[in-house]
């Protein structure tokens, strides 16, 4: 151990951290010579994820053995769970074909064997020495508040978000959600979801036409009179009412639906905290309590609307912290190598 220290201070310490998103690969790296160091951030677009990228690295890495390749996890089959116990585990989610991993002996953290057997295909060409999951890097940022009492935790970054309900150190609910086009997996619920759909056949106004109706008109011709026309209301006027009817509401909270000028990601993210937080509350496998406030660690500078809707529509108190992916990845890598030597 010793003759190692020795070296580490001959030579530069490398710590690179790789984040893939859906159109790009954000990559930060941290050198430290003595008390010295620098960070740099390159991003690539994903195309380039094989060429590159890997020059890249690799003239980062090639004058010094003690370099640290870390990787965040965006892997959709991925979760934690409110036990380390495998024979419990099957009322949250199916970890047949994950690999876990106890936390303090409180939580299980898992992912999908073959999502991790991807990651570390793709970056065989110089090795990962970490794979981080979101969870992980959401407690760090909130370790000082956990041990209060029920409260949410987000971590935005992109279209992903990680959430973490934790009350008294202990998880109570987490959920690792992607909002492209809307929910996919979930870290918890392996039940179908219901599906959103709007049906046009289902309700419409008094004086509407609905779809069917259009059958009935078998000839334009039949219109006795083209003045009519005029009559008509400007179509640009009117403004689609997507208000749910009361029976479609749940008992804790409102569905909130999407407006028509609401399609951004702030709104996107804002649906999905809803959900889970509906989840939570609905279902009999959480031990549910009350929430009322909500920590969250953007990446995405989409505080404002997002905290106007979470605050508006759901009545939480709402604490915006914002957050770079790349240095909080970075410090992350540190502290896990400090604590392997």
């Amino acid at each position: 151990m010793g003759l190692i220290r020795v070296f580490e201070r001959l030579y530069v310490k490398v710590y690179v951290v790789i984040v893939v998103l859906k159109e790009k690969v954000d990559v930060s790296m941290m050198t430290v010579h003595g008390d010295d160091s620098k960070v740099s951030r390159v991003e690539f677009e994903s195309s380039q994820i094989t060429t590159e990228l890997y020059e890249y690295v690799h003239e980062a890495i090639a004058e010094t053995p003690f370099y640290y390749i870390s990787v965040l996890n965006n892997g959709m089959h991925q979760g934690a769970i409110p036990t380390c116990h495998r024979q419990e585990a099957s009322q949250y989610a199916d970890i047949s074909l994950s690999k876990t991993l106890c936390i303090r002996g409180s939580y299980m953290l898992y992912s999908s064997k073959y999502e991790l057997d991807l990651i570390e295909a793709m970056f065989q060409q110089f090795g990962v020495d970490f794979i981080f999951s979101p969870f992980t890097l959401l407690e760090r940022l909130y370790s000082d508040k956990i041990a209060s009492k029920a409260q949410l935790y987000v971590l935005l970054y992109d279209e992903y978000s990680a959430m973490m309900i934790f009350q008294q150190n202990a998880l109570l609910f987490a959920s690792f959600e992607h909002v492209d086009g809307g929910v996919t997996d979930t870290a918890f619920d392996d039940k179908e979801e219901e599906a959103v759909v709007f049906d046009l056949d289902e309700e419409h106004d008094e004086d509407g036409i609905s779809i069917d109706d259009l059958d009935a008109l078998d000839d334009l011709c039949d219109l006795e009179d083209l003045d009519a026309i005029h009559e008509l209301d400007d179509f640009t006027d009117e403004t689609p009412d997507f208000s749910l009817s009361d029976d479609t509401q749940t008992d804790d909270m409102q569905v909130i639906e999407p407006s028509m000028e609401d399609f951004g990601m702030s709104y996107q993210h804002f649906l999905v905290i809803q959900r889970c937080l509906e989840r939570y509350y609905n279902s009999d496998t959480y031990r549910s309590e009350f929430i009322e406030n909500i920590y969250i660690a953007d990446a995405n500078d989409s505080s404002d609307d997002l905290k106007r809707y979470l605050e508006e529509e759901l009545f939480l108190n709402v604490v915006i912290r914002k957050v770079n992916m790349g240095d909080e990845l970075l410090a992350l890598s540190m502290e896990e190598v400090q604590h392997a030597l």
